[in-house]
Parts: C-alpha cells; sequence; structure tokens
C-alpha cells in the first residue's frame, strides 16, 4: 500500500510539473578565468532552472591543449531584483585539459558559483558568475623538465557573458 501510494504522489508531481513549465532554450558565449571562450547551450524551465552543456577553449592558441567541456545548473532567485539585476545561484562541472610548456593536465572541475544577470532586451542578458573552481587531477604528463610543479586545487572563477532567447 505505501508503494503504491508513494508511486501516486510521484506520478502526480510529474504530471502537475510539466504543465506549469514553460521550457525555453537560450545560446550562451562567454569568457571566464577556466573555460577562456565559451559556448553553449541552455535549456531553461519555469523561468528558474537552467541546465546548460558548455565547451570552452582557448580558440586561438592550440585548442587541442586547452579546452572544456561542462555541465551547468543555475537557480535564478527571482523574488530579489535590485536595479534590473536578478541574482542567482549554480553549480558546474566537467572535463578540462590545460596545458602549459612544462605539463599537460587532465582535471575534472567543479564550480558552484553566484550568479548576476541583468536583462538588456527580450531577448539577451548580460551575466556575472563568480566562484571557486575546486581541480581534481586525473593525470599529468611532463613536456620538459624546466620547471617542477603541480596544478592548483582552488582557483577563483569569474565568467562574464551573454545569453540569447531563441
Amino acid at each position: 500500500m505505501i508503494k503504491k501510494t508513494l508511486s501516486l504522489l510521484m506520478f502526480l508531481v510529474i504530471l502537475h510539473y510539466p504543465c506549469n513549465a514553460q521550457f525555453l532554450f537560450k545560446l550562451q558565449a562567454g569568457m571566464s578565468y577556466i573555460e577562456h571562450l565559451s559556448t553553449g547551450i541552455t535549456f531553461s524551465f519555469s523561468d528558474k532552472h537552467n541546465i546548460t552543456l558548455l565547451y570552452g577553449s582557448n580558440v586561438f592558441i592550440n585548442p587541442k591543449d586547452f579546452s572544456s567541456i561542462m555541465l551547468q545548473y543555475d537557480f535564478v532567485v527571482s523574488g530579489i531584483n535590485l536595479a534590473g539585476i536578478t541574482p542567482g545561484i549554480g553549480i558546474k562541472s566537467g572535463y578540462s585539459v590545460y596545458t602549459n610548456k612544462y605539463y599537460k593536465w587532465n582535471l575534472t572541475e567543479v564550480i558552484p558559483f553566484i550568479r548576476l544577470d541583468y536583462c538588456v532586451s527580450e531577448k539577451i542578458d548580460v551575466f556575472l558568475d563568480m566562484g571557486t573552481a575546486l581541480s581534481i587531477e586525473h593525470s599529468v604528463k611532463r613536456r620538459s623538465y624546466g620547471e617542477i610543479g603541480m596544478y592548483r586545487k582552488y582557483l577563483p572563477e569569474f565568467k562574464l557573458g551573454l545569453n540569447y532567447r531563441l
């Protein structure tokens, strides 16, 4: 009986949620410390929840030696609006490759962040993300012997970007 009741409640929640949701797709572009130049597509639902798939790279200098692919979730705090700026919180995580002249690192990055979002027009938002990146090292390849070092476990993350509603 308990399983049937829980199943019915879960079914009603699932049935209720899509009726209230307003699905929206956005294109995202930005520059950040960890991702450098990034692009992505955002799936937005119920005006508060966003899921974004991001690809970041240093497109100008050896993109194969520096790239990242991340999945991001953010929540918009819609009750607070100060001078047109809406705050939000989120987390993104993914796989990254970083290279300098001494090492090549393969990493997983987890980045909790705070977002400030400003609506420029009906279709365009400008945002600023601020957080701390936690780096988990998977492998290191030594490229030369001029320096001994390791990748930093904690790094600041700042991202300035645009969202374009489709």
